[in-house]
């Protein structure tokens, strides 16, 4: 199988030689046990030891009945000093407390752990870990490592990756219109990507569906109400975009608030949405408590709406949404993306802070092509004059066009373009 370049790896491979435990989390299938593989095949290129536990395999589990076990059975496979690799960390019960007691140790290993969802690890595994570890994300495929692969580009910088992609697909437009069409149908987990045929690609994805309701939420999670917990998937597949009516959803689905709330958690921490919080600092006026909710793989979106997604379709206004929120997950923020709405409906899609001035950017998200401000941008102008602004549309072949209101200067860029890239 080929390797799809991920930036994460190069993040994981840069801190083999730090002392903290490296833990990998992500989504079942997002390619974390690929990546540790390929960190062992580097290390093994350079004749330096090291050892691969798969917790899901009963016989590795044996070698975890206490933390000076594991260390015999290392040293007498790897010798004093190895890389050790222990695959679905969150299957070994009080995992925290086990890695924080190995750490502890002192040992001259380095150890690297990866888990398919946050929220069995968060109390079992992070908090225990405290100051002893640091965390990387292995998410499906965002649209640049995606178009990188597709193209052929390889860089282990992430802004060079992004440049020489963007010169490609400025240039070609049968490319450029073909691989953002398969992304935003398909999304981006790997074997999904790796797939060549539209059925074979669907099969997976379908999969990667049932697998996460049967094994993460029937079992995992120990969902009471799995049936209703996959209507509440279906439903916020169909509302993507949408603010997140608990009560509307509790009433509809024959849950409680509480239950819908226990969910929506359960889903955004075994990253399968984001859910994006409001921006607001006029309590009175604009202060919106629900969420909005968009899914972290596109694919999987479609799959839940029970919609089988196909290149030839041109994607819906909430589908285009949620592919810029993923767009917009690329970008090196403060804080994840917020949204704006007032009381009144005025509403923008997305508002991001500036990294290094700490100012606040619209981004609006159109499906036609007409270049024109919105009621509701103008109204974010006027309250908090930002310097720029951006709309995204969903074609376009990339040179740049703005408009001045006031002073706010609003770029129109097309979805290939990421918004710290565009200077008008």
């Amino acid at each position: 199988m080929d390797f799809i370049q991920r930036q994460v790896y190069f993040q994981l491979l840069q801190h083999l030689d730090k002392p903290e435990i490296s833990v990998l989390l992500g989504p079942r299938q997002a390619g974390k046990t690929t990546l540790i593989k390929r960190l062992q095949e580097e290390l093994n290129t350079q004749n330096q030891p090291s050892l691969f536990l798969n917790l899901d395999i009963i016989e590795d589990r044996q070698f975890f009945t206490s933390q000076h076990t594991l260390l015999d059975f290392i040293e007498k496979k790897a010798g004093k000093k190895a890389y050790v690799f222990i695959d679905e960390i969150s299957r070994l019960e009080n995992a925290g407390l086990f890695l924080k007691g190995l750490y502890d140790l002192q040992s001259n290993h380095k150890f690297v752990v990866t888990g398919s969802g946050s929220l069995e690890l968060k109390e079992e595994v992070i908090e225990p870990l405290t100051g002893r570890k640091k965390i990387f994300y292995c998410f499906p495929l965002s649209f640049t490592e995606f178009a990188a692969y597709k193209l052929g580009v390889l860089s282990k910088n992430p802004d060079q990756a992004y440049s020489e992609v963007t010169k490609i697909l400025i240039t070609q437009p049968l490319i450029r219109n073909r691989i953002i069409s398969e992304y935003v149908n398909f999304g981006g987990y790997p074997r999904v990507v790796l797939a060549t045929t539209e059925q074979e690609k669907t099969e997976i994805l379908k999969e990667i569906y049932i697998s996460y309701l049967e094994k993460d939420i029937g079992l995992l999670l120990n969902v009471e109400k799995e049936y209703a917990f996959g209507n509440l998937v279906r439903v916020l597949a169909s509302q993507v975009g949408n603010l997140v009516n608990r009560a509307e959803m509790a009433s509809t689905l024959g849950l409680t608030e509480k239950t819908v709330e226990r969910y929506l958690y359960l889903l955004e921490k075994t990253f399968v949405v984001g859910l994006v919080r409001p921006f607001y600092r006029n309590v009175r006026k604009e202060l919106i408590k629900s969420p909005k909710v968009y899914f972290v793989d596109l694919g999987f979106l479609y799959i839940a709406q029970e919609i089988l997604p196909t290149i030839q379709r041109q994607p819906a206004g909430n589908v285009f949404e949620n592919a810029c929120f993923l767009r917009l997950n690329e970008l090196d923020l403060i804080k994840p993306p917020q949204f704006w709405r007032t009381k009144s409906g005025a509403e923008v899609d997305f508002v991001i802070t500036d990294k290094e001035t700490g100012k606040t950017i619209p981004i609006e998200v159109k499906t036609t092509s007409k270049k024109n401000l919105g009621k509701s941008l103008i109204s974010f102008i006027k309250n908090y004059q930002p310097e720029k602004g951006f709309i995204y549309f969903q074609s376009g072949h990339g040179k740049l066009e703005f408009k001045v209101y006031k002073k706010t200067t609003v770029n129109f860029i097309p979805y290939h373009i990421l918004p710290d890239k565009a200077i008008a």
